[in-house]
């Protein structure tokens, strides 16, 4: 019961609306009484349809029914009226409903230019056609100004399907406003601007000459202020107070449109009013349009699991989200605006041309499937490994490059430990077979370029299977890395200790003769000697110098495999002190 008194109090508060409208709109027509320059009631309708349903026709029947019964008319033609009225209200709800995207039809350009055509200038025709219709089968207007009564008719609806519709319906959806002091005063500015423009214009201030100017233009600049700086609402609404300046300042004989011809005069202030909102509902739709497209950009890339920064043609940072903030570590207030630069290690900055170019976010670059691995810097100055990945694109305001960017220092890290494991002895941390064959490979070609010897040093850690046997297997292999830590210490920077296998080493020494390499020997034997950690370790040792005992790998190896063999044997068999390629333990 509740439901049904509010029903009928929704259309009774509708019905008198539209009446009120009716009269206000037919106070205007000219051509014939029945006939206005501008028809409100056709936007009420279609906002009541569009908004409230198809279920209020009969308010809108029936008030359209009253509003030409009072007017001039007999039941019968305001019956016929009433049903044109009504059918244009419901066939335009449909067709914006159908194809231009309903209550939602300003939302973008498109839609709007299809509200416009299917609107303002199809449906109509429909309330044109039965009103024409029924006043000349009534006999209330001659068959031959039926061509001039329905363009005025059809121009008087389509300026209210176009000015008032939107208007209601734009301001029936997110009508709260969001004031702050300045929003205030431009609002303010630019209510004061739309009066002054429309009182040039339409309010007959200026010298009579000034009537052969097309002062109508001057209407766009803030309308095109009201669609930029507000939104669709403020737009529809100024349209309507551009509008209304115009038919104020028509009807008093003031304005642009004023002609000998009374008839052309309200033909020229229709279609000004139907482009004026045609142009302010699209521009408006397409600002929008590319504030929500910034917007959702702007949510994507802020909600990308990486950092990303957003660099403009100059170089300069547009963008950035919570992660590139987090990453290097300045606000966003400071990164946005600043040379991309500002991300680069300052030795890499300029002078680096290559890093530069392989750093750069500039648009040109190419884009990168894995990305570049290259590095930035941190606003505290730390430097970090980055993988960077470019993708250009193209923006009304020109070219951008979005990046994406990835902190790779743990894959680094995690990369680095891998390589080492690769030529590392996993016990002793000495370099491996792998690393030892690599070494001197590289030795041998450096050599043979400067032309200058290198000695290769096979060691033989004594008596490890007994220290095994007698000590376990720990033991052994701690004396082995007690081995390794003395081959670190008397090794030179260039120089490369490896483990050869088992209890068997190898020392490379770059640039070094026999005589060096004697030195170096003693040295160790040296510091074993001073070892007091138990069990006591000693060492045999064989030498080979590049090129006199061998020019590749697998002879210098050999070589000094033999002179070990030798030394090892010698001192059982009463051989010299110092072997020919050897050392011998006494050494």
């Amino acid at each position: 019961m509740e439901e049904h008194k509010q029903n009928l109090l929704t259309l009774g508060i509708l019905a008198c609306i539209y009446f009120v409208a009716g009269k206000l709109g037919l106070s205007l027509a000219f051509v014939h009484p029945s006939a206005t320059a501008v028809w409100p009631p056709a936007g009420i309708a279609l906002w009541a349809f569009l908004i409230l349903g198809s279920d209020v026709w009969p308010a809108i029947f029936v008030s359209a029914f009253l509003v030409n019964l009072t007017t001039a008319g007999s039941v019968a033609t305001s019956l016929g009226i009433a049903t044109g009225n009504t059918l244009e209200g419901l066939v335009a709800a449909y067709l914006v409903n159908r194809f231009a995207g309903g209550r939602k039809a300003f939302d973008s350009a498109q839609d709007s230019c299809k509200f416009a055509v299917l609107a303002g200038m199809l449906s109509t025709t429909v309330s044109a056609t039965c009103g024409v219709t029924s006043l000349s089968l009534g006999g209330f207007a001659p068959w031959t100004a039926y061509g001039a009564i329905w363009l005025t008719w059809w121009l008087g609806d389509a300026v209210g399907n176009l000015v008032v519709a939107p208007l209601l319906i734009l301001w029936s959806f997110n009508a709260r406003l969001r004031w702050n002091p300045a929003r205030f005063l431009e609002v303010v500015a630019l209510g004061v601007c739309l009066v002054l423009v429309g009182q040039i214009v339409f309010g007959g201030f200026l010298f009579p000459e000034a009537k052969s100017y097309p002062l109508e233009y001057l209407c766009i600049p803030p309308l095109t202020w009201a669609a930029f700086r507000f939104g669709q609402r403020e737009t529809a609404t100024a349209v309507l107070m551009m509008s209304g300046m115009a038919i104020w300042g028509t009807l008093h004989g003031f304005g642009p449109f004023i002609t000998k011809s009374l008839n052309l005069s309200l033909l020229l202030l229709q279609a000004f009013m139907a482009i004026l909102a045609v142009m302010g509902l699209v521009l408006a739709a397409a600002v929008v349009e590319r504030k929500r497209a910034a917007e959702r950009f702007a949510l994507a890339v802020e909600s990308a699991p990486n950092a990303m920064v957003m660099v403009d043609r100059r170089g300069r940072i547009a963008l950035v989200n919570s992660q590139a903030i987090k990453m290097f570590g300045y606000s966003r207030e400071e990164l946005t605006g600043q040379s991309v630069e500002v991300l680069i290690p300052e030795r890499f900055r300029g002078g680096h041309p290559k890093h530069r170019k392989e750093f750069s976010f500039h648009p040109g670059a190419r884009p990168m499937g894995a990305g570049r691995d290259l590095f930035a810097v941190r606003r505290d100055g730390s430097e970090f490994p980055v993988e960077i990945g470019l993708n250009p694109i193209e923006t009304e305001e020109g070219p951008l490059v979005i990046s994406a960017i990835v902190d790779i220092t743990e894959r680094k890290r995690a990369e680095e430990q891998i390589r080492l494991l690769a030529v590392t002895d996993p016990l002793t941390g000495l370099a491996n077979y792998r690393k030892l064959v690599d070494a001197l490979d590289a030795e041998i070609r450096r050599s043979g370029r400067t032309d200058r010897p290198f000695a290769v040093l096979m060691l033989d850690l004594d008596g490890l299977k007994n220290i095994n046997d007698r000590h376990g297997h720990l033991v052994g292999s701690r004396s082995l890395c007690r081995f390794a830590d003395v081959l670190r210490v008397n090794c030179r920077d260039i120089d490369i200790a490896a483990r050869y296998g088992g209890d068997e080493f190898v020392l490379i020494l770059p640039e070094s003769d026999a005589r060096a390499a004697r030195h170096v020997a003693g040295r160790i034997r040296k510091r074993l000697a001073q070892d007091s950690e138990k069990p006591q370790l000693s060492v045999s040792i064989g030498t080979a110098i590049y090129p006199q005992d061998g020019e590749t790998i697998e002879t210098l190896l050999a070589a000094a495999d033999r002179a070990l063999y030798q030394m090892k044997r010698r001192p059982s068999e009463g051989a010299p002190l110092l072997a020919p390629g050897g050392l011998r333990k006494d050494d």
